[in-house]
């Protein structure tokens, strides 16, 4: 599916890791359900839902459990009231800080919950969410044992449309606002490069278990105890080319963002930069990148409400476009969302299932990989989901590996204080 087919998609998509062989009991046919649970009687229904392995949604997955559970959106008035008072009683004002948006999941989690019936019907699912949370529609027939909700499931469809309440997808709008003085940074004697001030916070890094997702997206709480610069684009091949003196980039263009840069590149760029400008200058940290991205906010990150800033920076499924051909996000950030993905500075990981203060991410990481945000995934894209970048410049994810860099917040020794008027 190229570029321009994904973006006419999304237009209609209403809203999606590695866990091995952990997983492998369920389809086997172990569970945790009770037995007088396992052929309940009623009329079917059917529920629309995100389908995951019940590990995947608990803190410690040594002692989660085991089998299928669907996290029901719609499909039933019952349902689609129970999701629209769940918003409104703990979704108050327009945007969602950590502790609401932990509350929001934690009652999602308690409500519309349900487990799936081991068997046949429920083991053919069982390999479609191996790696992500699919968009499913189960019919079958509900009952309740000890507390829990069950679905005894006759047909199991994926993927399937999700409709959410409407708030959830309205534009996030930042907690705290932007700094109002930008630092500008000099790449040459004529090229300049915008930062914008972006506050302190703390966020709900990952996604929610009721958002289409990946497995490897585990909602947790993170904490930046200190505000720092964010370049306004990802860095342009004029820049590149200017200070490495050369241009890695398939398709070339002074305005599109640089591809395929090698993780040494990458470093001594900013390197160059911090001594031209006294000022520190680095590639931000995964946590700065996804809260930057989601400028600030803990609201769910439903791939179509993105659709007015995604922008075919960096891609390889069609023309690539030059940076800044599309909206900034609310904290005036260009090309967020994109063709391309952009590299941060943590090796590859999923993400943790415990609190984070200024996280740098692990020690080790999946094949010495960097994490990177912000591109497509087959129809996937949005800032909460991450994919692998090499140091020597390539990505699995398809599009391209692209950067942006960030500035420890202190006043420059050099920089100007102004946008000169030739600033690209």
């Amino acid at each position: 599916m190229n570029m321009r087919t994904i973006l006419a998609v999304l237009a209609v998509v209403a809203t999606g890791t590695l866990l091995g062989g952990g997983l492998v009991g369920f389809a086997q046919g172990q569970s945790t359900q009770p037995a007088s649970a396992s052929a309940p009687s009623g009329e079917e229904v059917t529920l629309k839902g995100v389908l995951m392995w019940g590990m995947t949604c608990v803190p410690n997955p040594a002692r989660g459990e085991q089998g299928l559970v669907l996290f029901a959106v719609e499909g039933t008035p019952k349902i689609q009231a129970e999701a629209e008072k769940i918003v409104q009683d703990f979704w108050t004002g327009d945007t969602l800080d950590c502790d609401q948006a932990q509350k929001l999941n934690d009652e999602w989690s308690n409500r519309l919950k349900f487990h799936i019936t081991p068997g046949d019907v429920a083991t053919k699912a069982s390999k479609d969410c191996r790696w992500n949370n699919p968009r499913t529609a189960i019919t079958g027939v509900i009952s309740e044992k000890d507390g829990k909700k069950w679905i005894t499931p006759s047909d199991i469809k994926l993927p399937v449309p999700l409709t959410y309440p409407a708030k959830m997808l309205l534009p996030d709008k930042p907690l705290s606002p932007a700094g109002k003085e930008p630092l500008v940074l000099k790449v040459t004697d004529t090229l300049s490069l915008k930062c914008i001030l972006l506050p302190a916070g703390r966020f709900l890094q990952g996604s929610p278990f009721y958002q289409w997702r990946y497995q490897d997206e585990y909602p947790h709480d993170v904490t930046l105890t200190k505000p720092f610069y964010m370049a306004e684009i990802p860095v342009t091949q004029e820049m590149f080319q200017a200070v490495i003196g050369k241009n890695p980039s398939q398709a070339k263009g002074p305005q599109l963002a640089v591809e395929n840069a090698t993780w040494a590149d990458i470093n001594e760029f900013c390197r160059l930069l911090s001594e031209k400008n006294g000022v520190k200058v680095r590639i931000p940290t995964d946590a700065e990148l996804e809260y930057a991205f989601r400028v600030g906010t803990s609201n769910p990150c439903l791939p179509d409400k993105y659709k007015d800033i995604i922008s075919l920076a960096g891609t390889r499924e069609a023309e690539p476009a030059p940076v800044k051909t599309k909206k900034p996000n609310a904290w005036g950030l260009y090309d967020t969302l994109c063709g391309g993905w952009t590299v941060d500075s943590d090796l590859k990981a999923d993400n943790v299932r415990t609190k984070q203060v200024d996280p740098i991410g692990p020690p080790t990481g999946a094949d010495n990989m960097y994490r990177t945000h912000g591109g497509w995934h087959y129809e996937h894209i949005r800032p909460s989901m991450h994919g692998a970048y090499s140091k020597k410049g390539s990505i699995y994810e398809g599009g391209s590996p692209i950067f942006r860099i960030v500035v420890e917040a202190g006043k420059p020794a050099t920089a100007p204080a102004t946008q000169p008027a030739n600033a690209k």
